[in-house]
């Protein structure tokens, strides 16, 4: 008798169906943090506050509506004072609706942004906004 089903074929097979599962995960995972668009509100929002730092001339206040986001964060569960971070060390605006994760993009304008905060004046996610100011660069540089 032949014996055609070794080892290494049932090997290969196993290989495969691994590398097939992983892949589903890793699309299934991604397709997940679209799904309630809160990656989307995170990308957005945090791109838009961004160009609003870079056209900003020192002293201007900003108020930015961020009422959907709010509005995904408070089905995840994230705290709404935790949306948006400004990081003026690297110039980077910080947005995470999700827990443990979020999206960052930088900004060039060469401003400090000081007393940002995330309003919701009724308490709730219904009507939330960000405000920040922007101020000349306050750090000392080499």
């Amino acid at each position: 008798m032949y014996k055609k089903g070794g080892t290494s074929l049932m090997l290969e097979h196993i290989i495969y169906i691994v590398i097939f599962i992983s892949f589903f995960i890793v699309m299934y995972s991604f397709v997940n943090s679209y799904a309630d668009r809160s990656a989307f509100f995170e990308d957005f929002y945090s791109k838009k506050i961004s160009q609003a730092i870079n056209s900003a001339k020192p002293g201007t206040e900003f108020k930015i509506d961020i009422t959907p986001l709010a509005v995904t964060a408070f089905k995840r569960n994230k705290p709404i004072k935790d949306l948006v971070y400004i990081d003026n060390l690297n110039n980077e605006v910080v947005v995470s609706s999700r827990l443990n994760a979020g999206t960052s993009f930088k900004f060039f304008n060469d401003v400090d942004v000081v007393d940002w905060f995330v309003e919701s004046p009724s308490g709730d996610s219904k009507t939330t906004r960000f405000i920040f100011k922007v101020k000349e660069n306050q750090r000392n540089e080499i």
